[in-house]
C-alpha cells in the first residue's frame, strides 16, 4: 500500500462550517512516496473574515501573523492543486480538509478537486476500540509523538504516523474511496460568518 504516492491534507480554519462563510488560514500538505515524505506543501492564507478569540486560543494563528505571512486564497489554492495533482488526499476527517478546500475554489471559480481519499478516522474506527478517535487520542493511542503546537503542519506530520501504523494493522490492505458527494458538489457558498462554534465531536480538534 505505501509504495504509491498519497497527499497528506490538513487546513485550519475560522469555523467549523465554509458554507456560512468560514474560511481556511493554513493549508499544509506532504506527498507520500513509498512511505517516505517526498516532498511539502504550506501556506498561510489571508483571511476572508475576521478571527474569533476562540479560534486563535485553538491554533494560534493570529490576525499579524496573517498579514505578515499569509498570501491570497487566488494563490494559495491554485498552488495546492498543482502539488494534489490527481493523487489520493489521506486526513484525520479528511472530508472536512477536501470540503473547505473546495469551497475556496468554488469561491474563486475554479474546478473542485475529485481526488479520491483515505479518512485516517475511519481507518482507526475499524481497527482500534478507543472511547474518542480525535487525532490527539489515536495518536496517543499508537505511540505517536504529538507537538503540543495544533498547526496544520504539525497536524500533518502526526496524520502521516497514524496512517502508516494504521496501514500495518491493516497489513497494507487499505484502499482510497471517492469522496462523500457532499464536498464534491460544492452549493454557492453563503459570505456571512457565524460566531465560532466549537464542538466537542469533531474528530480532529478535540
Amino acid at each position: 500500500m505505501t509504495n504509491q504516492d498519497f497527499i497528506i491534507v490538513d487546513v485550519e480554519t475560522t469555523g467549523f462550517r465554509p458554507e456560512e462563510g468560514h474560511c481556511v488560514i493554513e493549508i499544509a500538505a506532504e506527498l507520500l512516496r513509498d512511505g517516505r515524505v517526498a516532498q511539502t506543501f504550506h501556506s498561510l492564507v489571508l483571511s476572508e473574515q475576521p478571527l474569533s478569540e476562540e479560534a486563535i486560543s485553538i491554533h494560534g494563528i493570529t490576525e499579524d501573523l496573517l498579514q505578515k505571512e499569509g498570501r491570497p486564497a487566488n494563490e494559495v489554492f491554485p498552488d495546492f492543486v498543482k502539488f494534489a495533482a490527481q493523487i489520493p488526499l489521506i486526513g484525520h476527517n479528511v472530508a472536512f480538509d477536501l470540503g473547505f478546500i473546495n469551497t475556496h475554489l468554488k469561491r474563486l471559480n475554479l474546478q473542485v478537486m475529485n481526488n479520491l481519499i483515505i479518512d485516517t478516522v475511519e481507518l482507526a474506527r475499524r481497527h482500534l476500540i478507543l472511547p474518542s478517535y480525535s487525532l490527539e487520542k489515536v495518536a496517543a493511542y499508537l505511540k505517536v509523538p504529538q507537538p503540543s503546537a495544533h498547526r496544520a503542519g504539525v497536524d500533518v506530520a502526526v496524520t502521516r504516523q497514524v496512517f502508516l501504523k494504521l496501514n500495518e494493522r491493516a497489513n497494507g490492505n487499505i484502499s482510497p474511496t471517492t469522496a462523500p458527494k457532499s464536498v464534491i458538489d460544492i452549493p454557492a457558498p453563503r459570505s456571512t460568518l457565524r460566531n465560532f462554534n466549537t464542538n466537542n465531536d469533531h474528530p480532529r480538534l478535540f
